[in-house]
């Protein structure tokens, strides 16, 4: 009994111990009772105590963080999928992404950027078909592609005294030769003709066209005309674009639509009418507008 007793106060004492000391480790006692003897953990460092079988085992739980070491790779090894091309899109990481689109080239070059300017709050762009020519006397250098060409006064309107050869789409080149635009300029669809004059110039009206026929000074161009790649009549004859309204006295007025034609001028060339008489060498006619003529261009 008296054994027993000492071991309690042993106990007692150990535990009031280690709950005023000073070293703040986290570890926490664990007792349990035996029925055997057994040797006590240390409490401290170095230390042990034997009770007998009565005695309560005093153990140290282990409360230590354990962390799993994880390797993470460099960026240099980490493989990403291809960037998509023009459409500026990514590609998202998915089986067979890589191959639906085209890497972008390195040698790509980015499209110009048309010069851009605010006026009252809108903005204007600052293109080529913009910029207006430089008339000196009887000269006009049209600055879009510095061509320069002759001018001639016919009544009170400024006017071109050779066919424009300025490369817009739905132009072309009597039989795709270069050398004929260089001497006979460009032939132009109705809708194209629209466009082929520069700043501040355009295509005749009727009244406009008619001083112009009657003006015997006027040089016309026999410059030809082309139809779905079919072009004749260089030489003999030139066709001139106008913006007039088509009238039933004009030639082939009924056989080319009517009013939903186009109105050109017509011009034969001396030679080809000499022996031909009674034939009309300078007149109106209604045509096709997908026909290529020539632009004679109007100062306004």
């Amino acid at each position: 009994m008296k054994k027993n007793l000492l071991s309690f106060v042993l106990i007692g004492a150990s535990t009031l111990f280690l709950g005023c000391s000073d070293d703040p480790s986290p570890v926490a006692p664990i007792i349990s009772e035996g029925s055997s003897s057994s040797t006590t953990p240390s409490l401290s460092s170095g230390s042990q105590q034997s009770v007998s079988s009565s005695t309560v085992v005093i153990g140290i739980r282990d409360t230590t963080e354990k962390h799993q070491t994880v390797t993470v790779p460099s960026q240099s090894s980490i493989q990403h999928p291809d960037m998509v091309d023009e459409s500026q899109t990514f590609c998202i990481w998915t089986s067979g992404c890589e191959a639906t689109v085209k890497p972008r080239s390195s040698s790509s070059k980015a499209a110009p950027v048309a010069k851009s300017s605010s006026s009252n709050g809108g903005i204007t762009i600052d293109t080529p078909e913009n910029k207006e020519p430089v008339v000196q006397g009887l000269k006009m250098t049209d600055t879009r592609d510095n061509q320069t060409y002759n001018l001639i006064q016919v009544g009170t309107k400024l006017w071109m005294a050779q066919d424009i050869n300025y490369a817009i789409a739905n132009s072309e080149c009597y039989n795709e030769s270069d050398a004929n635009c260089a001497t006979n300029g460009r032939l132009y669809t109705f809708n194209g003709a629209q466009k082929a004059c520069p700043t501040g110039w355009r295509i005749p009206t009727r009244e406009e066209a008619q001083a112009a026929l009657d003006d015997e000074s006027m040089p016309w161009s026999y410059s030809g005309r082309c139809k779905d790649g079919d072009c004749n009549f260089m030489g003999d004859m030139g066709f001139h674009w106008t913006s007039g309204t088509p009238e039933s006295g004009d030639k082939k007025f009924d056989e080319n639509g009517g009013t939903s034609g186009a109105l050109i001028i017509v011009e034969k060339s001396p030679e080809y009418v000499k022996d031909k008489e009674g034939e009309d060498r300078l007149f109106f006619q209604v045509d096709s507008k997908t026909k290529r003529f020539s632009v004679r261009c109007v100062q306004e």
